[in-house]
């Protein structure tokens, strides 16, 4: 990893700002060897960093707006390696709290990125996600990689799935995503299963119940469900503890 660059890459948009605000300083603390910390945000946004500003270390960059921003966030986080040069992007959303010394080299082995999976099989029935990747793929998916952030993906897999938009749909990427229904896509089961239907020996896979709890990196909160003062508590004792994991 010595001549390779690892950038966290973080979407967000005006709501989930205090959350964001949280995140960063949980990268803060945690986190040594990525390259930059990149946040996109949309244009509409801009104007709500005056109320949430940002660490000056981090780099700020915007987005257009997208009427479905729920859609228009996959859109960005598969645009990641235009806004970024470096070789590894690591995804984070502002909802997760890094709470143990963290590094590239915990999700990339000999340069390839680990991807953890789960067999849909033990998922619960109603995974609504696995259509709408499915409808995108063209071929069945029986994983989800989508099981513990943060998510970890070289740069030249981003224009290979945008290419699959082009040459299986006849549209490009954008186009597609933000022509679907309300939560109609899934960025990283698309990367991830892309990743393991076409260069499965790229990436190291490991199955989700052989990790235990004490490897997780991130608490992973939903921030639609608010922040109130139960999380912020929790959230406060990660950012003041004495971290014990090095």
């Amino acid at each position: 990893m010595s001549d390779m660059r690892c950038d966290i890459f973080i979407r967000s948009y005006w709501k989930d700002l205090e959350w964001l605000q949280f995140c960063l300083a949980s990268i803060e603390k945690y986190c040594s060897g990525f390259g930059s910390v990149i946040v996109v945000l949309p244009k509409s946004s801009q104007a709500w960093l005056r109320r949430f500003p940002l660490p000056g270390k981090v780099r700020i960059q915007f987005c257009r707006d997208y009427k479905d921003d729920y859609l228009g966030q996959q859109v960005t986080k598969l645009l990641a390696d235009e806004f970024t040069d470096a070789d590894y992007i690591c995804h984070v959303d502002a909802d997760c709290i890094f709470h143990r010394q963290t590094s590239p080299a915990d999700f990339i082995r000999d340069g390839k990125p680990l991807i953890i999976k789960r067999p849909c099989e033990l998922l619960s029935p109603y995974r609504p996600w696995q259509k709408t990747v499915e409808k995108f793929l063209g071929w069945s998916v029986f994983d989800d990689f989508m099981q513990q952030p943060p998510f970890v993906f070289p740069r030249w897999l981003y224009p290979q799935v945008r290419e699959h938009s082009v040459t299986t749909h006849g549209v490009d990427l954008e186009a597609y995503v933000t022509a679907q229904p309300p939560r109609g896509f899934s960025e990283f089961n698309v990367l991830g299963a892309i990743a393991w239907k076409k260069y499965s020996e790229s990436f190291v896979w490991v199955d989700a119940s052989a990790e235990s709890s004490g490897e997780l990196h991130c608490c992973w909160y939903w921030s639609w469900g608010g922040l109130d003062g139960v999380i912020k508590a929790e959230i406060a004792e990660i950012l003041n503890a004495r971290d014990t994991s090095q």
